[in-house]
């Protein structure tokens, strides 16, 4: 008998499942569809949730029986409506195992903290922030979407700067090299295409701009380094917020940068720590070194008080 833990990171597009056990080793891992609540209907994600243990079952000739928790980190897990929702999908799995449900962004977080607190900066095509203090108080601040929210991301760097582009255009704004920049990233000749550009893409395109603005701020472009200055600063209020909601400010907890665009760009996450570590200087930077899929693995066998040892993946 192998007792193990199952973790699961389900993204918007596919899901991942690892299982670990107790001594942190990996006896199985499996590949499916998405789990996200908001663009999948419930039969779906239930259905694909099945699908992907049953898949790690088979490969790895385990049994059910011997896990000891399941942990669902899934993509769309953001509000009490969509919480409820999963919650009710995992009992109808009728698993023997107990299953905690929690969002994307938790066991991200988790995968770098082990499970401990500290507070999480994801900054991609999206952004969000999340943290989880000493009482296991968990907060979530940004990630509401395109549409509404998502500062300091990738996209949003992109439609900043063609909203400025359009403004030189007009004489309207300041002139800016992101103009001609973007002008011939995406072929085109006149300001205008970058309209039927904007309702003809979707938001990976339009975040796809994001190096443009970056190189055009290398080069001294005022436009594109207030654009980079007020991401850097929209992504640091994040972290403070969230160390001042969960009362994390008195001591040393680490602040880990995700995603993309701060991956890629020392100096933006140079440049967000700074910021934050102006308000509260005992944070300390880390950047997510280890897939999602680990931290929900972290947080089951948390969810039981079972210790499980680093797991390297």
């Amino acid at each position: 008998m192998n007792r193990y833990f199952i973790g699961i990171d389900g993204g918007g597009t596919n899901s991942r499942l690892l299982a670990c056990d107790l001594q942190g080793k990996i006896i199985g891992k499996s590949f499916g569809k998405s789990t996200n609540i908001e663009s999948n209907s419930s039969e779906s994600v239930k259905d694909n949730l099945d699908e992907l243990v049953n898949a790690f079952l088979v490969s790895s000739g385990s049994h059910l029986e011997d896990c000891l928790g399941l942990c669902i980190g899934t993509a769309g897990v953001d509000t009490k409506r969509t919480w409820q929702e999963m919650e009710r999908i995992a009992g109808m799995l009728s698993y023997p195992c107990p299953v905690h449900v929690t969002n994307d962004a938790q066991i991200a977080l988790a995968a770098q903290t082990r499970g401990e607190p500290g507070i999480l900066i994801i900054s991609g095509t999206g952004s969000i922030g999340y943290g989880v203090n000493d009482l296991g108080e968990g907060k979530r601040v940004g990630g509401y979407g395109y549409l509404v929210g998502d500062e300091g991301s990738a996209y949003w760097l992109g439609r900043k700067a063609i909203t400025a582009s359009l403004l030189a255009h007009d004489e309207i704004g300041s002139q800016t090299l992101l103009l001609p920049m973007i002008l011939k990233t995406l072929g085109l000749t006149q300001a205008e295409g970058l309209v039927d550009f904007v309702y003809g893409s979707n938001k990976l395109d339009i975040a796809a701009l994001a190096p443009v603005v970056i190189e055009a701020g290398q080069k001294g472009d005022a436009i594109a380094g207030g654009i980079i200055e007020e991401a850097a600063q929209r992504l640091a209020a994040m972290a403070t917020a969230l160390v001042r909601q969960l009362d994390m400010g008195q001591r040393a907890y680490p602040l880990v940068f995700a995603g993309g665009l701060l991956l890629n760009n020392p100096n933006i996450r140079q440049r967000v720590y700074s910021i934050a570590a102006a308000i509260y200087p005992k944070l300390i930077f880390t950047m997510l070194e280890k897939e999602a899929v680990v931290g929900a693995v972290y947080l089951a066998a948390r969810q039981q008080q079972v210790p499980m040892p680093d797991i390297n993946i």
